[in-house]
Order: C-alpha cells, then sequence, then structure tokens
C-alpha cells in the first residue's frame, strides 16, 4: 500500500525560494540543497529544521563538536507580506540541555525575511572555522569574512561594525563574550533585541562563529496577491486588542509603542519600545523584561532603568535571562540559607537589586571570572558540581532550557502533557493555554476589557482545542486531545513561521460571540503559495513533524517510561500563584468561578492523561513508541525503526 500522499503540496514557486544554503566551516566550502523535497514533507521552519537534523546530526555527536549543524529555516509565509509571518526556527543540539540533546529556538524581528529576500529558505552551518569568521549573504551569495576585531565584542558592537561596513539594511544574527567564551547559556541575538535560548550562542563560539549577517533585496512571490490583502486585513481586524501593557513605574518609563517585526501591522504585546526619564529609548519583550525586575522592584530607591538596563545587558553579552533569573533567584536563596558568602561567590550580597551587583555577576559569567565560571556551565551542571546541598536551592523554576514551572500542570492540566513530550520548556504551545485564561480573568476584573467571557471560552476552546470538555481544568477529560491540537497547531505555526503574539487568533472583539477563526492560518498559507489544503490537511503537518521530533529523541536516548514526564514539583509542591492570574482561577460551570490555588497534580490523572494521548497518537501503549502503522500512515517510514 502507498504511502498517503492525499496532502502533497505543490512547492515549485510561490511562498518559497527553493534553495537552502549549506556552510562547512572547517572546509570553507558553500554549497546548497533544494528546499523542494523538504517542504513537500515538512514545509518549512521547524519542520524541515527538525528532519535536516535528523539526516545531519548523529545521536553521539557533543554538542561542541564541529559535527553539530545549526539549522536556520524561515517558513513558506516569511517576507510575503503575511501578518505576524516574521520568525524563522533555529535547531541544534543544545550544550544547555543534560545530557547534551536536540533543541530548537524561535527568533523574530527582520534577520528571517532578510535571508527569504537574500534567496534562501535556510541555512546550514556546521564544521568549525579556522579563525574567527563570520557569514555574509547577500542576495544569493555567500562569503566567509574575518571577524577578529569584534570576536569577543558585545553585540551592540557587532551591530554598529556590521552595519558600518555592509550598510543600514544589514540584519545578522551574533553572539556576545558568553558565546565565544562557550558559556553553555548563551543566546543568539539579532539586531533589534530578538533572542533565542538554548545555548545556541555557545555552539556559534565552539565554531569560531561571531554572526552571520544579511543583505536581502529580493521579494518572494504570491500566488494570489488579492486574496492574501484581503486576508491580511481581516486578521489585522480581529487582532485588534489594547496593548498598553507597561510593568515598570510609569513616572520612570513608559510605553512609547510596538517594536514591529518585519511587515507585521498587528497589535502586540511581545515587543515594545520603552522610554526613560533620561529620553533613553530601547526595545524590550516578553521574559527579558523581568529578568532583575523583582529585586530592582524590592530595593528602595533603585531607579527602575536598572531592570530596563539588566536586560540591555544580558542582551549586549548575549546571556540567557530566563538562566539568569534563575540564578540570581538561586543566589538569593543560597546567602538567605546560609550555603554562600561573599567570600565563596566574589559578590557583595548587600548590594542585590543594585545595577553593581547585576553588573559583576553577569560580567563573571560572561568572562568566566572566579564563581563565574562554574555558573557558566548552567545551573543543571553547576548543582552536579557543587553538590547535593546547592541543587536543594534551586527554585522549581531551574530546567535544561527555559523556564520548568512557568504555567504548570498544577494550574493548567493539559500543559502537564506539553510539557512532558518537549526537549525544552515549549513556550509557545504554554501560552495558548496561559494566555487564554490570563484574558478570562481579566475580563472577570474589568468587564468588556478582553472578548474572553466564560461563554466565548468554552466555546473557543471547544472549536479550537477539539473536545466539549476541553475547558473544564477541573478534570482531566478532554485534556490529551486539547495538547494534540496545540501541539499540531504550534508545529505548524513555527513552519510557516507564524508569530506566537497572534496565532493562533482564538478570541476577538470584532466577531459576533468573540470567538476567532481556525481556517486562518491555512486560508494565508492557500494564498501566498497556491495550494488548496484545508485545516484538517495542514494540521497533518504538524503531527509529521512531531512524529519526526520523537524519532529524533528516541534516538538519542530519551526513555518514554521516565521522559514522558513532569517535574516531581507538579506532584508535591501546591501552586500558589501563576503570571496573569495571582488567584489561580479556572472557569466553572456557567458563570461559576473556581480556583486551583494549593492544588497540586495527581499522578493518577497525570497518567491517564498521558495513556490517552498515547492512543490519539498512535502509539505504542506499553512503550511510548510510535508504531511503523503510525508512521506509514505520516509517510515516515524511511525513519526506519525507532525504538
Amino acid at each position: 500500500m502507498a504511502e498517503n500522499k492525499q496532502d502533497a503540496l505543490n512547492v515549485s514557486g510561490n511562498g518559497w525560494c527553493g534553495r537552502i544554503l549549506k556552510v562547512d566551516l572547517s572546509s570553507e566550502t558553500i554549497t546548497e540543497l533544494d528546499t523542494q523535497p523538504y517542504a513537500e514533507r515538512f514545509l518549512g521552519g521547524r519542520g524541515i529544521a527538525t528532519r535536516l537534523y535528523w539526516e545531519n546530526v548523529p545521536a553521539d555527536t557533543g554538542a561542541f563538536d564541529p559535527e553539530n549543524h545549526l539549522i536556520f529555516m524561515t517558513g513558506p509565509l516569511t517576507a510575503t507580506g503575511a501578518q505576524g509571518a516574521s520568525r524563522f526556527e533555529i535547531v541544534g543540539k543544545s550544550p544547555m540541555l543534560m545530557p547534551e540533546g536536540f533543541c530548537y529556538g524561535n527568533m523574530g524581528g527582520y534577520w528571517g525575511p532578510a535571508l527569504k529576500r537574500a534567496g534562501f529558505d535556510g541555512l546550514i552551518v556546521s564544521g568549525k572555522a579556522k579563525r574567527s569568521a563570520y557569514l555574509f549573504i547577500s542576495d544569493g551569495k555567500a562569503r566567509l569574512e574575518d571577524a577578529t576585531d569584534i570576536h569577543l565584542e558585545g553585540v551592540t558592537r557587532v551591530d554598529k561594525y556590521l552595519k558600518d561596513k555592509h550598510g543600514s539594511k544589514t540584519h545578522f544574527i551574533a553572539t556576545g563574550p558568553a558565546g565565544m567564551n562557550l558559556c553553555r547559556g548563551a543566546n543568539l541575538m539579532t539586531d533589534n533585541e530578538g533572542s533565542a535560548t538554548g545555548g545556541f550562542g555557545a555552539v556559534f563560539g565552539s565554531k569560531n562563529l561571531k554572526a552571520i549577517a544579511v543583505v536581502g533585496t529580493q521579494s518572494p512571490t504570491v500566488s494570489n496577491p488579492e486574496a492574501l490583502k484581503e486576508l491580511n486585513r481581516i486578521t489585522i481586524q480581529l487582532n485588534k486588542r489594547d496593548t498598553s501593557f507597561n510593568p515598570y513605574p510609569p513616572d520612570q518609563i513608559s510605553r512609547k509603542g510596538k517594536a514591529s517585526c518585519f511587515q507585521c501591522g498587528l497589535d502586540c504585546k511581545m515587543r515594545s519600545t520603552y522610554l526613560t526619564k533620561s529620553n533613553k529609548e530601547v526595545v524590550r519583550k516578553c521574559q527579558a523584561i523581568f529578568v532583575y525586575f523583582p529585586w530592582v522592584m524590592a530595593r528602595p530607591g533603585e531607579p527602575a532603568e536598572t531592570a530596563l538596563d539588566a536586560t540591555g545587558l544580558c542582551n549586549n553579552l548575549s546571556l540567557c535571562t530566563m538562566e539568569m533569573a534563575n540564578i540570581v533567584e538561586w543566589i538569593s536563596t543560597g546567602y538567605r540559607e546560609g550555603y554562600l558568602s561573599d567570600a565563596r561567590t566574589g559578590l557583595e550580597i548587600d548590594k542585590l537589586g543594585t545595577w553593581a551587583f547585576f553588573e559583576t555577576l553577569c560580567n563573571m559569567i560572561a568572562y568566566r571570572k572566579g564563581f563565574g565560571d562554574i555558573l557558566a556551565e548552567g545551573l543543571l551542571r553547576a548543582g552536579e558540581s557543587l553538590g547535593p546541598d546547592a541543587k536543594d536551592l534551586f527554585a522549581n523554576a531551574v530546567a535544561g532550557v527555559g523556564d520548568g514551572a512557568t504555567y504548570s500542570a498544577r494550574e493548567y492540566l493539559m500543559n502537564g502533557l506539553l510539557y512532558a513530550f518537549e526537549p525544552r520548556q515549549p513556550i509557545a504551545m504554554l501560552h495558548e493555554v496561559s494566555r487564554t485564561i490570563g484574558l478570562w480573568v481579566m475580563n472577570l476584573q474589568y468587564p468588556g476589557s478582553t472578548p474572553v467571557t466564560a461563554d466565548a471560552y468554552r466555546k473557543a476552546t471547544a472549536r479550537f482545542w477539539g473536545h466539549d470538555k476541553a475547558w473544564d481544568l477541573n478534570t482531566h477529560d478532554g485534556k490529551a486531545m486539547a495538547a494534540t491540537r496545540i501541539m499540531d497547531r504550534t508545529y505548524v505555526k513555527d513552519s510557516l513561521g507564524l508569530c506566537d503574539s497572534c496565532w493562533p487568533l482564538m478570541f476577538s472583539h470584532h466577531t459576533e460571540d468573540n470567538v476567532g477563526d481556525t481556517t486562518l492560518e491555512v486560508r494565508t498559507f492557500n494564498a501566498v503559495t497556491g495550494n488548496r489544503l484545508d485545516e484538517s490537511g495542514l494540521m497533518t503537518f504538524g503531527e509529521r513533524i512531531f512524529n519526526q521530533q520523537r524519532a529524533i529523541l528516541l534516538r538519542e536516548g530519551w526513555d518514554p517510561e521516565k521522559d514522558d514526564m513532569v517535574q516531581e514539583f507538579n506532584f508535591s509542591d501546591p501552586v500558589q500563584s501563576v503570571f496573569m492570574n495571582q488567584d489561580v482561577l479556572v472557569p466553572g460551570e456557567g458563570d461559576t468561578v473556581l480556583n486551583r490555588k494549593g492544588q497540586t497534580l495527581d499522578r493518577d490523572v497525570f497518567k491517564a492523561m498521558r495513556d490517552e494521548f498515547y492512543q490519539l497518537r498512535g502509539w505504542d501503549p506499553g512503550t511510548g513508541f510510535p508504531t511503523a502503522e503510525k508512521l506509514h500512515e505520516l509517510g515516515l517510514s524511511d525513519l526506519g525503526d525507532v525504538k
């Protein structure tokens, strides 16, 4: 029986450029791959990058080995004018995970569209340069350049150097001193404050690669420009919302407006421009805003600008702000419990919350000085080297990549499945749940401020999550189905290049029932590429990509019995609060409001959800491995025996 081809795509023209750049830094050879055979099965972005990892990175490769590949992929909607489509995916083996393993990151801004406009759907980098180098790509051509002058410079200096040399329209990915010094938590940064965790900045450092600079002037073709224009109009209208979020004291720092990514006209809370009393204007976004925020706000007399600048310092040094927040929390706890001292750390704990404390700590880590050399290995490895007393002081949030406790299964049951099957914190998936509940809570407090009434919440979750009990967070009914829908949609979103800030568009002030549209993604995809997929057909790509990732994890030693699991605190540490939902409120029947404060995740409930998840996925219920029948159905028989 032939494998399923009903979702075969026409990828010969619109949406894709048709070329993937391949650079071997060791031999300094630059070649190309054809996008088409990959796009037919994996769309773009995360899908193609994951497949290329499977083909190019053996299981026993170390994160810092030249054989590790960093894979950068745009999506078919990137740079076409589609709204919220500036994202691109980065896939590689992460030095931050313990043990090292497959990981991914997602970035926005201008670099991905620039690569697409330079004529490439993606880029694969392997090997190790003989000298410090950066890659320059411009309209169909690429070459390696010497980076000696900027080898240990911060990202701000790299920005100036590259734009002075190649022009103001140059966009780049770079790492700072933390990456070049192989700090395992080093980020990659873009020229407009975009960041990706996973330790990929350190992988840059291991390859002697400082940056990838791109200038692109071409425009990808679109199959039906008029249809895309109308869909963009609908998307922008349905997305209209209040974006005035400002966590800083308004008398010290004001939100000036959004900091839009390439060709995006959507209302966005994720990226903002802030203006200080001293007339400094900066872009800040999402979690990175809060890296030092609690300690600054708790310090009498310390200006809020310290918190703003702390984010900027991390970005310039290319330090992961999630890891840094966990480090500061651990240090604070360590001093309080008598485990750490000024003599041991080289810090002055009485300055916690000041600029001087944070600057000293960051530089110690980025340049591997003193106690910072231990922390540069990441908290997980620092705990191993320092011993059980150190690990006992870890907050629940400490994890390999990302925050391991935010939006946990204790408060939102299906999130246990979202955490359990990913190698890192699956933040975009978690947002689909947490943002939904957060908007409902806001509407409770300020009726009409959001479109998420209890009725709209139930209607939307049934429609988007595929089960009429998915809304009820006090029962496991429907949670496995909800998880599969959220996962598949996110994999598709990351493969098309769509942004988490808008997509999926679950709610709107501008529909009759306040519920959004599940078909906008596929309609936009069809308008750009000329295909005629339906929603179900598009989601099949998400399932295929998820199973491809599962095969990689299993090949690298993932043990379903112990690894398809949430962290232990979910079962033992009652939840007290959650971001956007301080009292841990959840909807009940009708207009009843319940809460999950003080609750934990029940082991039997989690097991029941996981068993149902295996069944829905078509996996062996005893082993958690994809069956040969499921792989055949998805056109993945070429993966072989993944057991």
